[in-house]
């Protein structure tokens, strides 16, 4: 069985694609070792993976300003050197990068040994990590019908974004229980990804008459160092925690959500069949997240509402709640765009990729 090193931390979203695929993966017997970052999110998320190897890559973003600008060019040295080690270690015959900054000095120095790099990109607008590996990775996997100019057609392919395992829909009833929910009643959830999402929460916290009156819950997921308390009504729950250990019951207790339009949480709303109202980062690099939730609102999954219009926000969630007969569409169609998410090319490239290398170096 083969070797393979993935570079995907950072992010919640570069992170929970790494894992998945590492799942896949290591129980077709490959062993596997993911390269993440030293942020809390990430310690955070792989501590429930002890099945899983990780181990603390190095690396910074381009920038902000002049001055991280010019930092970026020796983390950038550091990085590699880092990596070049850990490849004399763990010896991979093959790497798979998720994007961000932390992919950066592996797949150079993979590059350097001549180990294959694959290169997967979720978001509609790829970011420019990727779109440096993609000049020198041996396959680019990219979100559907998306395609980076200049780089030859066959190694670019279609390709999904992975979810890990135990992101499955639940019934309802159990996982409102094992949240602490009430098990009748509309309930919205509200999360930031990650990150968490300060627009979304003071939202949350402006509206609290209005959830009371109209009896609908909320899970809020604050974020860290967020807000941790429950705002109890007669006939209303709005429950504010600043992490959540069970996305695929917090999905499957809502009958709404309001989140960011990051790839993994939109892949993650449609395999737990989730309606969603999507507000995207404005800030994210590239606007990757308007793309995405552009792309998302089209086959009619989501509504697409801009931090601009927050205003609008409350509106659009009531309505939308009091209108059985919409969000039985939005599941129709997240139900398509679940079953549209293919992204086992990506684990039986890796594979081949990495088994190829094995018989060579034999």
């Amino acid at each position: 069985m083969s070797r393979v090193l993935l570079a995907c931390g950072g992010t919640g979203g570069h992170l929970a694609p790494g894992i998945a695929l590492a799942q896949r993966l290591t129980e077709d017997g490959h062993e596997c070792l993911l390269i993440v970052s030293r942020k809390a999110v990430d310690a955070r998320m792989t501590a429930h993976y002890p099945g899983l190897s990780f181990v603390p890559g190095r690396g910074r973003g381009f920038g902000p300003g002049l001055l991280g600008k010019l930092l970026f060019f020796p983390a950038l040295l550091g990085a590699m050197w880092s990596s070049w080690r850990l490849l004399r270690r763990f010896r991979p015959d093959a790497l798979v990068c998720f994007g961000g900054f932390l992919s950066l000095g592996p797949s150079l120095a993979c590059r350097l040994g001549g180990v294959p790099v694959i290169v997967h990109e979720a978001n509609r607008q790829p970011g420019k990590a990727v779109r440096l590996i993609a000049r020198f990775a041996a396959a680019v996997h990219l979100p559907a019908g998306v395609r980076l100019r200049g780089l030859a057609a066959d190694r670019q392919h279609d390709s999904g974004y992975p979810v890990r395992a135990e992101i499955r829909p639940q019934a309802r009833d159990a996982a409102r229980r094992a949240l602490g929910l009430p098990p009748t009643g509309r309930l919205v959830l509200v999360t930031g990804g990650s990150q968490g999402a300060h627009a979304l929460n003071r939202w949350v916290e402006d509206n609290l008459e209005e959830f009371a009156i109209r009896g609908v819950h909320v899970l809020c997921l604050t974020g860290p160092g967020g807000r941790e308390d429950e705002v109890r009504a007669p006939d209303s729950l709005v429950k504010f925690v600043p992490f959540c250990d069970q996305m695929a019951m917090a999905y499957s207790a809502a009958d709404l959500a309001v989140t960011r339009a990051g790839a993994g949480t939109l892949a993650e709303l449609a395999t737990c069949r989730t309606p969603a109202v999507l507000v995207p980062y404005p800030l994210a690099a590239d606007d990757h997240q308007t793309a995405n939730a552009r792309q998302s609102a089209q086959v009619g999954a989501s509504i697409l509402l801009a931090e601009a219009d927050l205003a609008r926000l409350s509106a659009t969630v009531f309505g939308r709640l009091n209108d059985s007969a919409e969000l039985a569409l939005m599941r129709d169609a997240l139900a398509l765009a679940d079953a549209a998410n293919r992204w086992e090319a990506l684990a039986h490239e890796t594979i081949a990729l990495a088994g190829r290398r094995r018989l060579a170096a034999a």
